[in-house]
This record gives C-alpha cells, structure tokens and sequence, in this order.
C-alpha cells in the first residue's frame, strides 16, 4: 500500500479559464498601491501607518464543490456525485447518504463525482454508463464551445481501479487493522516521514491528472487542462478545468477540500 503525505495548508492561486489574470486566496486581484510617501512631517499626531494594499475583488464564476469530500470525513470513499444533465447533487450532506460506495455502479443518475480531488465519471469500474473522459490540453478552456469541436478520433478513458489512489480515513485503516490481525503500533495511519495511508479506488485516470499534491510543504497543484467529460447516456459532452484545492471564494487560511473548478456543456 502507497503512503503520502496528504493536508491542507499551501494555497494554490487559481487562474482564470484559459488562463486569465491570477486570483488571490480571496478572489480577487491584488493591486500594489504603495504609493504613500514618506511624509512624516508634521504626522507625530497619527498613532499609525494605514496599509496601502488595495484588493479589487472580481467575483469568481465557476462552481465550488458543497463540503469538503475525502478521508477528513472519516470516510475513505467520500463521493459527491453529479447529475450533469438534471443538475442533481447526491450525498450533498453527508457521506454516502444518497448512494453508498459501491451501489453508483448500476446507476445512470450521475455522470461525475469528486472525492478530495480525484473524479469519477461514469464508465468503467466506477459505473454502468457510457461516460468517459479526454484532456483537451492545457488552459484555453474558453476556446471549446461545440460537440464539434471535439477531436472524431479521441479515444475515451473509462474509470478503473488499479492507477488511481486516495487516502485512507484513519478510521478505516485501524478497521483494516483489526480485520487483518495486525498491531497498531507497528502499523500507524500517519508516519511523519512518509505521511498518511492510501488506498486504490475506482476512478478515472484521466481525471487523477487534473490535481496533483507534492510536499513537504504540502502543495495541491491544479495542472490547469481542460478535459471533456461525457454523460452516462453517451449522448452529451461538458467541458471540465480544476482550478483550485480550495474554495476560490473563501478568505486566507481556509483549510481546503472544497475544490473549485469550471463545468459547462458544450453545445
């Protein structure tokens, strides 16, 4: 079983789709107006300095996941799965609340699903459907607009359950523990070396390259390229870009997990 080192503290600053004006932690673009001057004749009288940084918000326009998905849950396989043809969110409230791991399979509700920043669609080991997914390239998410635009002889990736690892909630490996008779001391969740437990998972890997983690100090790095998922019923195409461990929204010092990203159909 392959350990790393999983946990949220590195902010990512997310671009915008296509690669536009970087974005601080807090949405917006930071602008440099140090341009206070030394004066401090006949300013004894002030106590302070006020700060100069000026932040000229822009509101983000993609989508941010509902909560936080993945093993902090308590829960190894923590998926939030999406209708992308209805608009319908399952297990929105809580792990495995509306689809328990393992019945997704035989269903054709859902088309994607997120779990920390590993995705599923529906296709393979992961599902009954049709869906599947290709990497467009990096960046220049604004340019593919059309079905038509999609390359005729892409070859689509249907998940599997042999490349892909998340890691383990530290619940579920002492369950693993007890089931295989092994000792707690000799087997700890966390190493500080080498980080916390993984596990393989049935996901797309296709998808597992849109985010990648590297640490120490522990960074979740968006590769910025556009895929194209396809829905369960093979009839419909979005176009996908991951742009952030973290809610593009939220103020400095979130602690992540609600990844942020661009979806939209392709008409």
């Amino acid at each position: 079983m392959k350990i790393t080192i999983r946990t949220n503290h590195t902010i990512y600053t997310p671009l915008l789709p296509g690669g536009g004006v970087p974005r601080t932690e807090r949405g917006g673009r930071i602008k440099n107006r140090f341009k206070c001057a030394a004066a401090f004749i006949l300013l004894s009288a002030l106590p302070t300095m006020t700060s100069c940084v000026h932040y000229d918000a822009a509101p983000f326009t993609g989508k941010t996941l509902p909560r936080a998905t993945g093993y902090t849950t308590g829960v190894t396989n923590d998926w939030l799965y999406f209708n992308l043809r209805t608009g319908e969110t399952f297990n929105r409230e809580a792990p495995n609340r509306d689809i328990a791991e393992g019945a997704q399979h035989d269903r054709t509700d859902w088309d994607l699903a997120f779990c920390g920043y590993r995705l599923r669609t529906n296709s393979g080991t992961s599902g009954i459907g049709q869906g599947g997914a290709i990497d467009l390239g990096r960046e220049g998410y604004n340019r593919w607009t059309r079905v038509d635009q999609l390359p005729a002889d892409a070859l689509w990736t249907a998940d599997n359950d042999s490349t892909v690892h998340i890691t383990m909630s530290e619940q579920d490996w002492y369950h693993y523990l007890v089931k295989q008779g092994l000792n707690f001391d000799d087997n700890p969740w966390f190493d500080p070396n080498s980080g916390p437990q993984e596990t393989l998972t049935s996901a797309n890997p296709v998808l597992a390259e849109a985010m990648s983690f590297a640490g120490p100090p522990p960074s979740y790095t968006p590769s910025l390229h556009t895929y194209a998922v396809r829905t369960a019923d093979g009839q419909r195409y979005f176009k996908l870009q991951v742009v952030s461990w973290y809610n593009a929204d939220d103020a400095i010092g979130a602690t992540g997990g609600r990844v942020s990203y661009y979806c939209e159909e392709l008409k």
